[in-house]
């Protein structure tokens, strides 16, 4: 799994999380009470709840996650994660924005029309019909309320059986008139009825008699007929008389039409104030879906066109550092793919004008060097040829003593200019045989403190030293980089007595200041190492020539590579060294070394 993969399914198990947790804060705080929880509340309605939830934690999370991002790449120098997130973000702010305003407009817009469009009250009609309906009905209920009382009382006190039923309701004329129904029911299943009724009774819209009463009275409205029934419960048993009359006859079909409409208007709730409400939860959820699709393509688009930036911008970091095999792969067309394109030409004319140049500066080098060191090797031939022609010419002197004398002097200049001259043949052997480094990550502390107890018991001298908090590791070769130290303060300690000289102030209290702090680039991070003194300084001319081999602005008889050398063992840590003047008043040598 890359890391691109990983980033991705870190930021949907966030997401998840979060919704999750939206989820969890509106049950605690919104539906953990049941006394003020609606019974007719609705999934949708939860929904809404959850979604009042998580927007402020989304967005509350995107601000977090932004800062922390924007922190870390400072911290980390991680360009990838900074352009994909401001693209992502840009992408979902662009989509989020606009959707709110229309959301807002579609819904109140869509609520007006609705208020218009049903101006007439359809509930207000429904009513009046079924009053009228209800009005109509009234004589025959209470007919059928009298012979019901009737039937009670004389079954009452008689036996419970089909002749004793039969009886009763044939003095009511219940069963000679086919209008009529009678039936005692054991719960809810027929025991003796009139088998003469064609249509079973059921239970609909029953509301109750009177409040003292436990008779039940409910109707049934069908297309072919329409019946009113009566429920009178039995003292003793579990029995129940049931009586019923049909009503509406030969209009059955249009009294069905009223009620079956009436029934399906409250059933979906068609009124004033739940329609709009349910409209503007149908656009909320249409947007909140649009806006999770928005999140999905932004990080599609982010992707997409973050990664030929990224890539360039990697490429880019490789050859600073020395890459120059690099040609990036043209994944679509347009002024992306020139742009590739171009970068992958001027990455190949960059090779090859860099192998023409360092072929340049490798003959200019070597030239530089042999004339340096003809230099060099002839200040002392000089001495030795005038020694060598002055015991010549004493050679057939007399004076056994002046001849043995001069020979004892010109012998003695020759030897030391010959140590000169091994001494400058070493040097240059040294310098053009170094070893590579063994490269260990490892702290610079110890290393940098070993080298300083070498040089902090010299007289008149401070050396402060000050390495930041957290300073992290950095892949060294120990010997090497001690070298790099000790021939810095060595130089710094010079430069120092150079000025008691100058100035002619032999009690000058030298300081030498030593700091190794974390810098920050676009790309990537750096140590940087810093040793300044308050020695005699430099100049701007020669800030350029002071790592030139054989190169030295002192007055005695060195070889000038030591810098040279310094420079070289930077070079060869992937680092960079340079000079300049220090606030303290001499030099300042800082260097930069990468932070893997």
């Amino acid at each position: 799994m890359n890391d691109e993969t990983r980033y991705y399914l870190r930021d949907l198990l966030i997401l998840g999380l979060i919704i999750l947790l939206s989820v969890v804060l509106a049950e605690a705080i919104q539906f953990s009470d049941q006394k003020t929880i609606p019974d007719d509340i609705s999934f949708l309605d939860r929904i809404v709840v959850y979604i009042f939830f998580f927007i402020p934690l989304f967005s509350l999370s995107l601000l977090i996650s932004y800062f922390y991002r924007n922190k870390r790449n400072l911290e980390t120098g991680r360009l990838k994660s900074s352009i994909r997130y401001r693209l992502t973000l840009s992408f979902i702010f662009v989509a989020f924005l606009p959707s709110l305003p229309i959301l807002f407009l579609s819904s109140n817009v869509t609520g007006k029309l609705y208020e218009r469009f049903y101006g007439i009250d359809i509930e207000e009609a429904l009513s009046s019909g079924e009053t009228l309906i209800l009005n109509e009905e009234k004589p025959k209920k209470r007919l059928l309320v009298e012979k019901t009382r009737l039937l009670e009382s004389f079954l009452r006190i008689q036996p419970l059986h089909l002749e004793s039923l039969v009886a009763g309701a044939s003095k009511l004329n219940l069963i000679q008139n086919d209008e009529f129904y009678v039936g005692i029911y054991e719960k809810e299943k027929p025991i003796l009825e009139n088998r003469a009724l064609k249509y079973r009774p059921l239970e609909k819209n029953f509301k109750i008699f009177a409040k003292t009463s436990n008779w039940k009275e409910f109707a049934s409205y069908r297309p072919d007929y329409c019946m009113y029934f009566i429920r009178i419960p039995f003292p003793t048993g579990n029995y129940n008389l049931q009586t019923g009359i049909r009503i509406h006859k030969d209009s059955e079909r249009n009294v069905y039409s009223v009620i079956s409409t009436r029934r399906n208007y409250d059933r979906a709730d068609l009124t004033k104030e739940k329609l709009p409400y349910r409209i503007r939860l149908t656009f909320s959820i249409i947007t909140v879906a649009i806006f999770l699709l928005a999140i999905y393509f932004s990080l599609l688009f982010a992707r997409k066109i973050s990664r030929p930036i990224i890539e360039l911008a990697n490429a880019t970091q490789k050859i600073s550092m020395g890459d120059t095999d690099i040609n990036l792969e043209i994944r679509e067309a347009g002024e992306i793919g020139a742009l590739i394109d171009s970068f992958n030409q001027m990455v190949k004319d960059l090779k090859s004008k860099d192998a023409e140049l360092m072929q340049s500066q490798r003959i200019a080098a070597w030239k530089e060097v042999a004339q340096r060191m003809a230099h060099e090797i002839k200040n002392p031939l000089t001495p030795i040829q005038l020694s060598a022609e002055r015991i010549r010419r004493k050679m057939n002197s007399e004076n056994k003593e002046q001849f043995y004398e001069i020979v004892s002097s010109g012998t003695d200049t020759i030897i030391k200019q010959v140590r000169v001259l091994e001494h400058l043949v070493n040097e240059f052997s040294d310098f053009a045989r170094m070893p590579a480094p063994k490269l260990i990550n490892q702290n610079l502390e110890p290393i940098l403190l070993e080298v300083v107890k070498l040089f902090e018991h010299t007289p008149k001298l401070k050396i402060a030293t000050n390495i930041s908090k957290g300073f992290p590791q950095l892949f060294l070769d120990q010997k090497i980089i001690s070298r790099v130290f000790t021939n810095l303060l060595k130089n710094s300690i010079e430069a120092i007595e150079r000025k008691r000289e100058k100035e002619e102030i032999p009690e000058y209290e030298g300081s030498i200041r030593i700091s190794a702090v974390l810098s920050r680039k676009i790309m990537r991070k750096v140590a940087v190492i810093s040793i300044e003194d308050n020695g005699i300084g430099i100049s701007p001319e020669l800030k350029q020539k002071v790592f030139e081999p054989y190169y030295s602005t002192k007055n005695n008889n060195t070889s000038g590579i030591g810098l040279a050398i310094v420079q070289k063992s930077v070079i060869d840590h992937s680092g960079h060294i340079s000079v300049d003047s220090s606030s303290m008043g001499g030099c300042s040598f800082q260097i930069e070394l990468p932070v893997s």
